[in-house]
């Protein structure tokens, strides 16, 4: 399987998931590392990611600090399994100028609940995000922060 880095949640959402239950293998793992500057004489915390051990559960490890790397189809998964939550990242064009652009739909089947980005600065109006990539970061963001509230 090939697989870019891309493809894996970047460190904040990866802890976040960590935190809301997210305990399968990945490919990847962040660690939290000191880095030491002898330029500055001191240690810096340095965040890497680490593609070198294989397919593991990296959020068992009793640091906090370090989180499994999933991809954004596992943590998408891990919504939709757990939580009843779906996200979908659509493509759509601007009404006026024919630009291509992408939004994120989230919605929950039990509850009925919905949620999706529309644009707020834009006078044509179509969508909110100029990249796929972006508009899936948003809707993950989007997905941790509704869940949080929801297991409060």
């Amino acid at each position: 399987m090939i697989m870019a880095i891309k493809d894996l949640i970047p460190y904040e959402p990866a802890l976040e998931l960590k935190k809301l239950g997210f305990r399968e293998p990945c490919f990847g793992n962040y660690k939290e590392t000191d880095i030491i500057d002898y330029n500055l004489g001191r240690h810096n915390k340095h965040i890497f990611l680490d593609t070198i051990n294989g397919i593991q559960d990296y959020n068992e490890h009793n640091k906090d600090t370090d989180a499994s790397a999933p991809t954004f189809t596992a943590a998408f998964r891990f919504f939709r399994e757990n939580f009843d939550w779906q996200h979908s990242t659509e493509a759509t064009s601007d009404q006026h100028n024919r630009e291509l652009g992408y939004n994120y739909w989230i919605w929950n089947h039990k509850t009925g609940e919905e949620y999706h980005t529309m644009p707020k600065n834009r006078p044509s109006g179509d969508w909110e995000y100029e990249t796929y990539e972006e508009a899936d970061l948003a809707g993950l963001n989007k997905l941790i922060e509704i869940v949080k509230k929801q297991i409060k």
